[in-house]
């Protein structure tokens, strides 16, 4: 809710007056008048052109103009070329920063892709997916413990040397 008595806080004759004073016929518009005295501590002196100067002169004064104008113009290309310079190398910069986040980006991306198959690795040679593997594509069964031979190695072992030493009798 307003209160319709808070336009009396704004005032408006400030700018009454200011458009009133610009109305007022006692102030002239001429320019003021040249008052020779230095003001505020600066120290300023009018001349006069006492003299003509010579084609020499003035000949001279336009090779130092000229000389003044020629290394104007070489710093403002230098400076330009400068500029021009930070702006490529801030490009260049800016591109190579762009590629390093890609290529990392690329890396990060075949890293997952190389854990995902080495887990996918790891459980294809588990001993359960073997066994599944054997039952369901081969056709293979489980061992009973009915089809367990144990063979005696000291047998093997004298049946093989006596073998061996047949064969070098036959052979001498």
């Amino acid at each position: 809710m307003t209160n319709t008595g808070d336009f009396r806080r704004y005032s408006y004759s400030s700018d009454t007056v200011y458009a009133v004073q610009a109305f007022n016929v006692q102030r002239s518009s001429a320019a003021p008048a040249y008052d020779p005295t230095p003001k505020r501590g600066r120290d300023l002196k009018v001349r006069e052109n006492s003299g003509k100067k010579s084609r020499s002169q003035l000949i001279k004064e336009q090779r130092l103009g000229f000389r003044h104008l020629v290394r104007i113009c070489v710093v403002s290309v230098l400076s330009l070329a400068m500029i021009f310079s930070i702006l490529y190398n801030y490009t260049k910069k800016n591109e190579l920063t762009h590629a390093i986040s890609a290529l990392q980006t690329e890396l990060s991306t075949a890293e997952s892709e190389n854990t995902r198959l080495n887990s996918k690795l790891d459980s294809m040679v588990s001993m359960s997916m073997i066994d599944q593997y054997a039952v369901e594509e081969l056709g293979m069964t489980k061992i009973k413990s009915s089809q367990i031979r144990y063979i005696d190695v000291a047998e093997y072992k004298e049946e093989r040397i006596a073998a061996a030493q047949l064969l070098l009798q036959e052979n001498d």
